[in-house]
This record gives structure tokens, C-alpha cells and sequence, in this order.
């Protein structure tokens, strides 16, 4: 086994979030609201090798639009990197390359008012032979500007709530979108008669431009499944019976696999999708530049990552990237052939509070659990057998590798005492089984959700349901298959364990930690941030808009709303059979799997 350890990137500002988004292999939460689209830029890559890689998938596919806040899932990031096209390609280094590919184009025409020109090539088109063109750039925008709204049918009035205790909303979006940071600053998208040149005019600036209509989905099967006409005829600020029935299909037509719908922009198709078991890449025949390299890429459900050495060792995989553990790392050492590859990570572990659980309503509360777990024995028992240097994380928008990175906790460590005082300062009261109640006498106990199988979560769980223990507080470890695609999107936890995946957009933080964000799970509500997220995100200075992104790191750590543990490494291992492997953390080790091929 070749074994090789790369260092930290050097100066890189990067937003941490899903899609997520959403890095730390297919368990990347809800990943990254990052879409750009991946794949290589070369236009001028060796000819087709032809055969089969397959990569062991450690969560299932589940959605081809990954852009709706309860279908966004890493899982589907590392299948739709070969998919749908987009624009620009996110590289490792966290630069932005022009997919020549798909774009002759795309460039800031005027800064007052901010307007970019998308060029697309004449040649591109869906593999039904229908164009890739200004409609579907027009659909991005509608879906994801979050000004499309209409009346909810239940709501009776102000108060009300549901079965599970969450406010009844006056409206509801015609389109579920995951985030609309960005989208919500085009004040128009225009269309040239041949579709083919796209003008987005802003009413507010926006620097991360380049992340904005990546993941394209092709606007004439919503159009065809809608029964709508024209998309570019909806009106973007009213909702309409079309922006209703449109939004419906968006948001719920693609769930699963109907290969009529998942449509291909890029190097390869959707070919089967077997529930349970695999999902097949073929090439797509109809792909308008350079063709992908192998016949096809196949992804082996292999959900228990302990599994998968094993499973690359016997041939079943040629590719695997699974969280790394010790465990793990040591199952690699002792295999030939193949070369493992362990790389500082961009995403970071973190703990969520849920603000509807009553006990995490309280700010008392969340910092007694901030107090009472002990981050530097959690990163020294999993983390340092790994990577020695690897510290405890202090900021919720840079990793430590980011040149702007700063320690806004105020030197938050461990401590039981402060955490008892706490609580005891908030009304609650040691029960005589050393469990705090409140003055309801409802106990202080705590679920910790995952996603299970992930020993080193459980593990993480069971080291902090241990700490807290002494501090009169009941964490029990809430493992379950289905958390990352059904629960976490559904706010089903107390506190959620999972990792925000890293992207190159610091505006891409802004849908996890506003009021009513497409990703902010947690009912934390804070105005204060929003403002500081609207100046942010319009702001080109580098160092002024890393101050706003320092005060608002400041306000989350004021607030507790969610506890950083630690940024972790990134493994990818794959046979000596295969070549053009390489890791990219926004987007997955699939970002370039149209450049993989088998060795002579």
C-alpha cells in the first residue's frame, strides 16, 4: 500500500456548510448548498478507456434535485457531479474554472448595478436533445430566490401549532429550496431569442456569484410534468397557479429515480438505480464534449465502513473514502495494491442544539452542555491517532487552515462545576438519580442524534454522554439509518451530530444560521445575524467581509447556538488499477470521475 499525507491548504477563506452539501465521505450531512458542478476542465482528455470502477457508497442515493431543503444530501452530490451541468467547476484548491465544455462565458459585465453574461455553448444539450439554455438558468433563479410564497390551507391564525408542537406558517413556498442565499439578490434573469446567452441583473451585490447556478435541472421536464407552458413566463415575485404547480414537481417530482425526468447535462446517465443495493453510471451517449473515460461507475451500497477495506481488498470496490478512524487506517495498512490518500478535511464535526427541545430553549442549558463535554478528550481519543496535530475547533466559518481563522469561544474548556451553577442558575434541580429536573420535574435528558452505522459518532456520543454524566445531565446516544435523509431535515433530534461540508462561499453559511434558513434545522433565531449576513455576502473587500464573518462567528458563540468539535481528515483509498483519483473536499472524491480509467 502507498499511503501519502498532505498538508493544509494555505491561506483559503472557505464557508462551511451542506450540499451540502455537503469532505468526510458520504455521511457529508446534508451536505453542501455548494452545486457548482464538477468534472475536470480539460477539453482535450485522453479517449475513452472503456470498463467498470465501482465506488463503495457509504449512504444511499435518494434525490436527483439536491437543491430542496429536505432532499439535500452529500450522498447525492457524489452521483450528480457526473450529471448535471453547471457553469464553473469548484476545484480542489478552491478555485473556479469556466466549464469550457458547457460555457463559452460567464463574466461580470458592470458593477452598478452588478450584472454577470452566461454564454452556453451552442452545442450543449440535455440527452434528450433538448437545449441546455436560459430556461433552465431561469428555473435555478425562481426556485431558489424564495420569493415565490402562497397561502397555507391550514393555517387558522397567529399561535397556532401543530401535532409536534412547531408554529403553523402563514404561507408556504411554491418551491422547496434548501437556501436561497444569492438567488434572492437577481432582480431579473433575461434570455436572449436563442436562449443561449443568459443576463442576470442584481438589486443587491453579491460576491460568490460563481456559485450560483450549478446542478442545473432541466426546465422542460418540469415544464412537461407541470402541465406549464413556459417557464420563463412565471412571474418571479408572485405565485401563480403555474408557480405552484411548477414548484410542486420541483420540489417533489424527482425523489428517486425515473430515468424520463434525471436527465443527464454532463458525462454520464443514470443508467439503474437499485434501492438498496447499487446505482449505475453509464456514459452519456449524447454528451456534447470531451466523453467520460470508463463505460461506467458503479455505486456499491457499502453503508458499514468498516466493510469497505475489505470490500477493495476482495475487488468488489476499486474506491473508497470512508470516514477515517484508527481502526480503519490500520485495516488499509495491511492491504497491497492500492494507495490511501489522508488529507486535512474542510468540513467540520459540530453538535446542533435543537432550540424547540424545552431544556434547549433555555441559553443556560446550552452553555451547562458546551461546559460539560470535554472537546480536547474527544479530539486526543479520535482525531490525534490520526492526524497528531489536529486541535479542538474554535470558529463556525473558517477551519483552522484558513488564514482568517480566529478563536472566538473566549477560551471555552471544560468545566462541571460552572456547567451545575448554570443550571441550578436557571431553576433546575439535582434529582436523586443525579439527574437535573426542571421546575416542570421533567428530567434533563437528552437525545444525541446520528446517522448509524459511524463508530467514530457513537464513539463521540458515548464520550460526551459520559462527561456530561457529572454534570447531572442524561446524553443518550440516538443512532439511526435514516437520520441524515429523514431526520436532521425534519428537526427530529434534541442535539444532532453531523459535519457541515466546506465550500469556497462564505455565503454559503448564511441558509444554516438566519431566521427561516433552508438549513437552519435547529429554530435558532437570531435577526442580528441576517443583518450582518446581508453585508457580508455583498461585500468584495476580503478583509472586511472576513471582520462581519468574525462578528458572526461571535454572536453563535454568544448564543451557543451549535458547539464546533473539530475539523477532521479526509481518507480516500483506491487499487492501483485505477488512475486520475483525486480528492476535492467541497464536492467528493467523484468531483473527476469522468478522468478515472483502468491502468494497461
Amino acid at each position: 500500500m502507498r499511503t501519502t499525507k498532505r498538508g493544509k491548504f494555505a491561506a483559503i477563506a472557505v464557508g462551511l456548510s451542506l450540499i451540502a452539501a455537503t469532505a468526510c465521505s458520504d455521511d457529508k450531512d446534508s451536505g453542501s448548498t455548494d452545486t457548482t458542478t464538477a468534472g475536470s476542465t480539460e477539453t482535450t482528455a485522453a479517449p475513452a478507456s472503456g470498463g467498470s470502477v465501482t465506488y463503495a457508497a457509504e449512504q444511499e442515493y435518494t434525490s436527483y434535485n439536491n437543491a430542496t431543503a429536505d432532499q439535500v444530501l452529500f450522498a447525492n452530490t457524489l452521483v450528480l457531479n457526473m450529471v448535471q451541468p453547471g457553469p464553473f467547476i469548484s476545484m480542489p484548491d478552491l478555485t473556479f474554472q469556466l466549464w469550457e465544455d458547457m460555457m463559452v462565458s460567464a463574466e461580470v459585465t458592470s458593477e452598478d448595478p452588478q450584472v454577470v453574461e452566461y454564454v452556453i455553448q451552442p452545442a450543449a444539450v440535455w440527452e434528450d436533445g433538448e437545449a441546455i439554455d436560459c430556461d433552465d438558468f431561469y428555473l435555478a433563479w425562481i426556485s431558489q430566490s424564495g420569493k415565490l410564497n402562497h397561502a397555507n390551507p391550514d393555517y387558522t391564525g397567529p399561535g397556532q401549532v401543530d401535532a409536534d408542537g412547531n408554529e403553523v406558517p402563514e404561507t408556504l413556498p411554491d418551491f422547496n429550496a434548501a437556501g436561497t442565499t444569492g438567488m434572492e439578490d437577481i432582480e431579473s434573469v433575461e434570455c436572449s431569442d436563442d436562449g443561449k446567452t443568459v443576463t442576470t441583473t442584481y438589486a443587491n451585490l453579491y460576491a460568490d456569484w460563481k456559485g450560483l447556478f450549478g446542478a442545473l435541472i432541466p426546465a422542460h421536464v418540469v415544464e412537461a410534468e407541470s402541465g406549464v407552458a413556459d417557464i420563463t413566463a412565471i412571474d418571479p415575485e408572485t405565485s401563480s397557479d403555474d408557480s405552484v404547480a411548477a414548484g410542486d414537481v420541483w420540489s417533489n417530482g424527482f425523489i428517486g429515480f425515473d430515468s424520463a425526468l434525471a436527465l443527464s447535462g454532463a458525462w454520464y446517465d443514470i443508467d439503474s438505480w437499485t434501492e438498496g443495493q447499487n446505482l449505475i453510471l453509464k456514459r452519456n451517449e449524447a454528451f456534447y464534449g470531451t466523453p467520460g473515460n470508463l463505460d461506467e461507475i458503479v455505486f456499491l451500497l457499502v453503508p458499514d465502513a468498516t466493510q469497505q477495506p475489505a470490500a477493495l481488498e476482495n475487488g468488489d470496490v476499486q474506491v473508497i473514502s470512508p470516514q477515517p478512524n484508527a481502526d480503519l487506517v490500520a485495516q488499509l495498512d495491511g492491504i497491497a495494491g492500492i494507495t490511501t490518500s489522508i488529507e486535512q478535511g474542510l468540513t467540520f464535526e459540530h453538535y446542533d442544539f435543537n432550540q424547540a427541545n424545552k431544556h434547549l430553549a433555555l441559553l443556560e442549558v446550552r452553555q451547562a452542555l458546551a461546559l460539560c463535554i470535554d472537546r480536547e478528550e474527544i479530539v486526543s481519543t479520535l482525531v490525534q491517532p490520526i492526524n497528531p496535530d489536529a486541535t479542538v475547533l474554535n470558529s463556525h466559518i473558517y477551519v483552522p487552515s484558513a488564514a482568517d481563522y480566529q478563536d472566538n469561544s473566549d477560551g471555552l474548556v471544560r468545566d462541571v462545576d460552572a456547567a451545575k451553577a448554570l443550571l441550578e442558575g436557571a431553576g433546575y434541580t439535582l434529582g436523586s438519580d443525579g439527574v437535573y429536573v426542571d421546575a416542570d420535574g421533567d428530567r434533563l435528558s437528552i437525545r444525541l442524534g446520528r446517522k448509524e452505522p459511524n463508530p467514530r459518532r457513537q464513539s463521540t456520543n458515548e464520550l460526551a454522554a459520559e462527561q456530561c454524566k457529572e454534570a447531572g445531565i442524561e446524553l443518550t446516544d440516538d443512532g439511526t439509518e435514516d437520520f441524515n435523509a429523514v431526520r436532521l431535515s425534519a428537526s427530529d433530534y434534541d442535539i444532532a451530530l453531523f459535519a457541515w461540508v466546506a465550500t469556497p462561499f462564505l455565503s454559503s453559511n448564511t441558509s444554516l444560521y438566519v431566521p427561516g434558513g433552508g438549513q437552519n434545522w435547529n429554530a435558532y433565531d437570531n435577526p442580528d445575524i441576517q443583518a450582518l449576513f446581508d453585508q457580508a455576502n455583498a461585500e468584495f473587500d476580503d478583509a472586511v467581509r472576513a471582520d462581519l464573518m468574525d462578528q458572526i462567528d461571535q454572536l453563535l458563540w454568544d448564543d451557543m447556538a451549535t458547539l464546533p468539535l473539530f475539523q477532521f481528515q479526509e481518507m480516500v483509498a483506491y487499487s492501483d488499477t485505477v488512475t486520475g483519483v483525486v480528492f476535492n473536499g467541497p464536492l467528493g472524491v467523484t468531483w473527476n470521475a469522468n478522468e478515472w480509467a483502468l491502468s494497461a
